[in-house]
């Protein structure tokens, strides 16, 4: 009960920073200013065509954006909060460590699992393209910072069954070419942006949708897509 007690004070106090933050950002001048240039240079980045000054508008947005929350006193009150919350859940843990007992099969041990070497990477600040190198297929979960990705699914051998695709972002666009015999669905939100496939377009705006090919459960090789992103769009493009 004590537990719930502390967290339930966390949650409160959290809700409490995050409604003064929120006052905090719109009716100050300093905050306002900040955010609209904010906001100007990220709108500046997503005209941009691909290169460099993409990336450096983005940068220089999210930037201004960061500095409005520093100077913002709410939200220095919840880092502080934070801090002492994690400090006295880390002593309290310490004090009275949790035991797990674990029973153990006597028969039949299990074999040691084994790492393996993923061929897509997590990118914290650039472009990850695969259009002309043949890679072995697994399963694909990354996350992206800012950047766009290019993935051509024709360049690896999809095994027989349904293939996970994975990909959540926060400034860039996804790009994805699926072989003509692959059916699909795709899970895609974002906060704005366009989502394409194979020629249609839907325009979001803090929302998600799902399509998918009215094959896929008897399909031979599928892909089910998920993917996320705050700003920017996901072409799906057969070839």
């Amino acid at each position: 009960m004590k537990n719930i007690k502390d967290s339930d004070l966390f949650i409160w106090l959290s809700v409490i920073c995050g409604v003064g933050l929120l006052f905090e950002l719109f009716f100050r001048i300093e905050s306002l200013f900040l955010l609209g240039i904010a906001a100007l240079f990220i709108y500046l980045g997503m005209k941009q065509k691909k290169g460099s000054s993409k990336k450096v508008f983005f940068i220089i947005g999210i930037s201004f954006a960061a500095m409005t929350l520093f100077i913002s006193f709410f939200f220095k009150a919840f880092l502080f909060i934070a801090i002492l919350y994690f400090l006295y859940r880390y002593w309290y843990l310490k004090k009275k460590p949790t035991v797990i007992h674990i029973e153990s099969p006597s028969s039949n041990k299990t074999k040691p699992l084994r790492k393996k070497q993923l061929f897509f990477k997590n990118i914290l600040i650039g472009d990850q393209r695969i259009e002309d190198q043949v890679y072995e297929w697994d399963d694909i979960n990354i996350q992206c910072g800012i950047g766009d990705i290019v993935i051509d699914l024709g360049m690896t051998m999809l095994p027989l069954g349904e293939n996970i695709l994975m990909i959540r972002g926060v400034i860039g666009n996804i790009r994805l070419l699926i072989p003509h015999d692959t059916a699909i669905i795709i899970n895609h939100s974002a906060l704005t942006g366009m989502l394409k496939i194979d020629g249609d377009k839907e325009r979001l705006l803090n929302g998600n949708v799902i399509y998918h090919s009215d094959n896929y459960e008897d399909a031979t090789r599928k892909v089910k897509i998920i993917t996320s992103l705050v700003v920017g769009d996901v072409e799906v493009k057969y070839i």
